[in-house]
């Protein structure tokens, strides 16, 4: 029998801490990575793979680049930024555990404009545990969202409200019309959000 844990992208063991990190950069060669993190260490930045107070420090200056280039618009979203393993991998990492339904949920994503092998993604969701899954472990699917990668992209990154996004062309949700309701609180979206930054979120005409 085929278990999650078989499919899953799940937290890796301190071996595995690059791994880990290059999902989150999906796109970066692992020789760079692992140059980028001598370079921090070097600079007191890290030890090991965790900040030092003097890389914890960074963290302000890190936040008002984020409130700059929103408020400038200095990097606007281009074809080129769209990444569907690292958009999933960091809904896996900013789910709000509080919001979810008491039982476990799956939500399948499916990307309509990617070919099959970068298609299809699922969340198991709970209150004590949130995995990530490239394939169908059986699991019955709560929800399914479909959409083009930059739709999805602009919402997570707080271009778009939810409301919004499903007005978007291409966008469609199915499955418990009781969890489509609440999906959207699930998920703490992007941390440099408009309104993560504390910034006016942009007029799209809907605020949910």
């Amino acid at each position: 029998m085929l278990r999650i844990s078989d499919f899953v992208i799940s937290p890796p063991s301190l071996g595995m801490r690059v791994s880990r990190i290059r999902r989150g950069l999906p796109r970066i060669p692992r020789a760079t990575l692992a140059a980028r993190l001598r370079a921090l260490r070097a600079a007191g930045v890290l030890d090991g793979y965790r900040l030092t107070e003097t890389g914890a420090a960074l963290a302000p200056v890190v936040r008002e680049l984020a409130r700059w280039a929103v408020a400038t618009d200095a990097a606007p979203l281009t074809g080129d930024d769209l990444d569907t393993a690292a958009l999933t991998w960091d809904m896996r990492r900013r789910v709000n555990l509080g919001a979810l339904p008491e039982r476990t949920v799956v939500l399948a994503i499916e990307f309509t404009d990617h070919p099959p092998a970068d298609r299809r993604y699922w969340l198991h969701l709970s209150r004590t545990s949130v995995d990530l899954c490239r394939q169908d472990v059986g699991a019955p699917v709560d929800v399914w969202l479909s959409a083009p990668t930059m739709a999805v992209t602009r919402w997570w990154i707080g271009d778009l409200s939810w409301a919004h996004l499903l007005r978007q062309p291409g966008v469609r949700v199915d499955g418990d019309r009781t969890l489509q309701r609440q999906m959207h609180r699930w998920f703490e979206r992007y941390a440099f959000t408009p309104e993560n930054l504390g910034r006016p979120a942009p007029h799209d005409g809907a605020s949910e």
